[in-house]
């Protein structure tokens, strides 16, 4: 019984490069537009995430000439037992996260054809990957196929995103499933793009506009307390400075998915701490606007820039510093990006 538990522990070792796959949609490459950001602000840059990339390779995204975006593919297995860690099949596992308890071993099994499992382990962890990659990665689903999508609890948003876009998700369970199709799917090339612009387009056709928000306004979307908590301590500095340029405040606790799109369907330029917050912009920002990202400094991170590159965004950044109690802002740094991006926007920067 423990080399049993032992196993089913495992970590994932499927080689996919042995397993039936299928190119949805080949590299690009895609020449970059030029970000918004003062001379000198990526020298405060100090340290990455852990547990992601390399400071030297966040960096090094932001001065390339052009982008390389991953293929799309589909991978076909056959007979893969399916359950909430993951699936196994004969020869080998496949893990989203680690088996605690192997309670799956006593529940009924659902027998089924075909299954399109849309979940990664960073997409279980993080929100903004399940947004940005696990969503849209259920487009990929043909119809005759089950959808293997987790809904997200925490928060709510997963939920309603899922019923606006008309998803219909299997019930957590144990599956047998005869055919089992999983994908790379973390490019933004042509077939990323594409189905984020379907999800658009049902979002806007499931919530409507309403009259809330005027058209072309500026906000600074705060991230409040979730997630991982980023803390500005001169917040009340930084809206003052905003404010007296005419941006609005939107506020993402207690926001639903409906406040987020008529918030920021029609918004012009928007100010947000880097976090998962912003990939609710993926979904609601029109192409064009302008995305000035606070990143600080000690865990410097551009992965969400792919994201607004998908939606052809205007993105610029400010790194700021790591205080005793979070961070802090230089404002004039902010207005001076702000005016970058308006004059790049415009084509006035030479």
């Amino acid at each position: 019984m423990n080399f049993g538990l032992k196993l089913l522990r495992q970590a994932t070792d499927l080689n996919f490069d042995r397993i039936k796959a299928e190119v949805i949609c080949p590299e690009e490459t895609q020449p970059c537009k030029p970000l918004a950001y003062l001379e000198g602000q990526l020298d405060k840059a100090t340290a990455p995430i852990k547990g992601f990339d390399t400071l030297a390779n966040e960096l090094a995204i932001l001065r390339i000439t052009e982008v390389r975006h991953a293929p799309t593919i589909r991978y076909t297995l056959s007979n893969c037992i399916v359950h909430d860690a993951g699936f196994d099949v004969l020869g080998g596992a496949w893990r989203k996260k680690g088996i605690d308890r192997p309670d799956f071993l006593i529940q009924p099994i659902t027998e089924l054809a075909s299954l399109s499992y849309c979940m990664s382990s960073v997409s279980h962890r993080y929100f903004g990957h399940w947004l940005q990659d696990a969503y849209t990665s259920a487009l990929l689903a043909q119809p005759n196929e089950g959808l293997l999508l987790d809904v997200r609890t925490d928060g709510g948003h997963a939920t309603d995103y899922v019923k606006a876009a008309g998803l219909s998700p299997l019930p957590a369970g144990v599956y047998l499933a005869h055919e089992l199709h999983c994908y790379q799917d973390h490019g933004q090339g042509p077939s990323k793009r594409a189905r984020i612009a379907e999800l658009r387009a049902r979002l806007a056709a499931a919530i409507p506009d309403g009259d809330r928000y005027a058209p072309g306004s500026a906000v600074y979307f705060r991230r409040g307390h979730s997630g991982v908590a980023r803390l500005i301590e001169n917040e009340d500095e930084l809206m003052r400075a905003l404010t007296a340029k005419g941006f609005e405040v939107f506020d993402l606790e207690g926001a639903s998915v409906s406040d987020i799109q008529q918030r920021f369907r029609h918004a012009r330029t928007v100010v947000s701490i880097e976090g998962s917050q912003q990939c609710h912009l993926t979904f609601a920002l029109p192409p064009g606007a302008s995305l000035i990202s606070l990143i600080p400094s000690d865990r410097f991170s551009v992965v969400l820039l792919g994201y607004a590159r998908a939606i052809e965004l205007q993105w610029g950044c400010v790194v700021i510093d790591r205080v005793e109690h979070g961070y802090h802002v230089n404002v004039d740094d902010v207005l001076r990006t702000l005016d970058l991006a308006e004059r790049q926007r415009e084509g006035k920067c030479e």
